[in-house]
């Protein structure tokens, strides 16, 4: 009996207002297909990305990155969040305008992430006749000091390094002639640390490729 009042009482509306109430139905059937189908954004994490790109050796200041929101499944362990932790730290090597900043890409204890645990990051004083153009992040190396018997034959004081950074100084000024010298940081075994310590000249040293 209520549903005879009740058709009796809003018949005469629903077939007046049919249209809009159809077009509002299907709206809702839309939003609710679409809901199910197009998946709802996932937990993000805050990284700092660069705001330009940014040379190897840059000391880096408060306008050099900013904050941004990476999806968990992009992020990594080693990516930085808090800006007190860039400001002042020095990049190993270049990088890109929106390039998330790591650890990794800082001239610090984060470029000895998957080297042995007996390595450690030194500064390699190289010739001034190396060429700067032939040197590149990640790049192992054969290190070679002058001897100390008088017959300036080479030797070689560090095995397999491997280049984790180029100052920008470096870049520039080892394509100079004369006795000046640059320093790259390399990646070696605390024994090779301890012979490029006990051999360093002002000459520098005199590096070689590996493949």
């Amino acid at each position: 009996m209520k549903n005879l009042e009740f058709l009796h009482k809003y018949y005469p509306l629903i077939v007046r207002y049919r249209r809009s109430i159809a077009a509002t139905l299907a709206g809702l059937g839309t939003l609710l297909i679409l809901s199910l189908v197009i998946p709802t954004p996932g937990s993000q994490t805050k990284v700092l990305v660069a705001t330009a790109p940014l040379s190897a050796g840059a000391t880096l200041t408060a306008s050099d990155f900013a904050q941004k929101s990476l999806p968990d499944d992009f992020a990594w362990s080693t990516l930085q969040s808090e800006p007190g932790d860039l400001i002042g730290k020095v990049l190993a090597h270049s990088i890109s305008a929106n390039q998330p900043i790591s650890s990794n890409d800082l001239i610090g204890q984060g470029l000895l992430t998957g080297l042995p645990e007996n390595y450690v990051a030194v500064s390699l004083p190289v010739s001034a006749s190396t060429s700067a153009s032939l040197l590149n992040v990640g790049n192992v190396i054969d290190v070679y000091g002058t001897s100390n018997d008088g017959f300036n034959a080479g030797v070689l004081v560090a095995s397999r390094a491997r280049i984790l950074a180029i100052p920008s100084s470096a870049k520039s000024s080892m394509f100079a002639g004369g006795s000046t010298t640059s320093s790259i940081i390399v990646g070696v075994d605390s024994v090779a640390a301890i012979s490029i310590a006990g051999s360093a000249s002002n000459q520098g040293f005199t590096i070689a490729l590996l493949p």
